[in-house]
């Protein structure tokens, strides 16, 4: 079993590299997002995306290769932990250890993967896009808008027999700007279902489905263990574990999660870290309403007094009670 001086002793060889590695990853995916294939995805324009892509992807290459690195450099962190919190606690499973590793680097790989979809999505779009089934979509759009924004007008006219009769509404029209905003709609619409059908889009999907699965457990696994050793206190760990749990939808919350995570690793929290980094063990934090450990302790300096000294006897008349009484007795 491994000693508490060995447990400090690895911590302390590890800890500001995890610190750093934590920071950078950050940094590195939040400079690399812009260009990155979660980026193209996301724009408004994807069509002119993949014309732009087909012309040059080097910078969707690089991006991706970023987003790689800065999601593989998350495990150092997760890993580190892990193993400070199974070195504490042996109710950690430690098997767990490979999610630690693998969930971000296949957030990573799902990125590469992505741009690689991309740009042969980019490549079939500009050389096979259905130029029919975009013309069709536009003339859908535009015949839609022109019944919403058409009316009939009736007015009665009242004739030399007293009838009244109805005239004809006149229809609608489409603008030039709302048939260029149809067309880049449409064009959206082809160039996605483009990349759908592309050769990686499976595995795409499958690997970015494990990495985010994997990562969710790591992030809330972690923290819930690193709060139960007295590693994060309270709040970190609770935040950690909710922020887990959302990582799908607030994926930049938990980012700047790992960012406190690495400043509190590299020692450059005010206050530094918890007790329990110090102590070698599982340091938990009290319950809420449990007495504190100081609870009941006066501080200062006592000298015992012999209980033989006959000087440290009071008497009945020292008692300032009894003097009370007397003065009573003579009012």
């Amino acid at each position: 079993m491994i000693t508490k001086n060995e447990i400090l002793e690895r911590e302390k060889r590890w800890t500001l590299i995890a610190g750093i590695a934590s920071v950078m990853g950050v940094a590195i995916i939040l400079a690399t997002y812009g260009e990155s294939s979660a980026a193209v995805r996301a724009a408004s324009g994807f069509a002119d995306r993949l014309r732009e892509i087909d012309g040059d992807h080097s910078s969707l290459i690089m991006a991706s290769i970023g987003q790689f690195v800065g999601w593989s450099l998350l495990a150092v962190p997760l890993v580190f932990l892990f193993r400070a919190a199974a070195a504490r606690a042996p109710q950690v499973r430690g098997a767990l250890v490979g999610v630690m590793v693998i969930a971000p680097v296949l957030i990573g790989l799902g990125s590469i993967i992505s741009a690689g979809s991309i740009i042969e999505a980019a490549f079939d779009f500009e050389k096979e896009a259905d130029q029919a089934a975009i013309t069709k979509c536009v003339s859908d759009k535009v015949a839609d808008e022109s019944d919403s924004a058409s009316g009939d007008e009736s007015a009665g006219q009242t004739g030399t027999t007293g009838d009244s009769g109805t005239t004809g509404g006149s229809g609608g029209s489409v603008s030039e700007q709302q048939r260029s905003d149809f067309e880049q709609e449409c064009e959206d619409d082809e160039a996605r279902d483009v990349r759908a059908a592309t050769s990686l889009a499976p595995l795409e999907t499958g690997v970015g489905l494990a990495g985010l699965l994997g990562f969710t457990v790591a992030v809330i696994y972690v923290s819930l263990w690193s709060m139960r050793t007295g590693l994060l206190s309270r709040f970190w760990g609770s935040l950690g574990i909710a922020l887990g749990v959302v990582f799908a939808f607030f994926t930049l919350f938990t980012l700047i999660w790992f960012i406190y995570v690495g400043l509190l690793l590299a020692g450059w929290v005010p206050g530094g870290r918890p007790p329990a980094w110090g102590a070698g063990e599982a340091v938990p934090w009290p319950k809420p309403g449990d007495p504190s450990p100081d609870e009941g302790v006066i501080e200062g300096t006592a000298e015992e007094l012999p209980p033989d000294d006959p000087s440290n006897i009071g008497t009945f008349g020292d008692d300032p009670q009894g003097e009370l009484r007397k003065r009573k007795k003579r009012n």
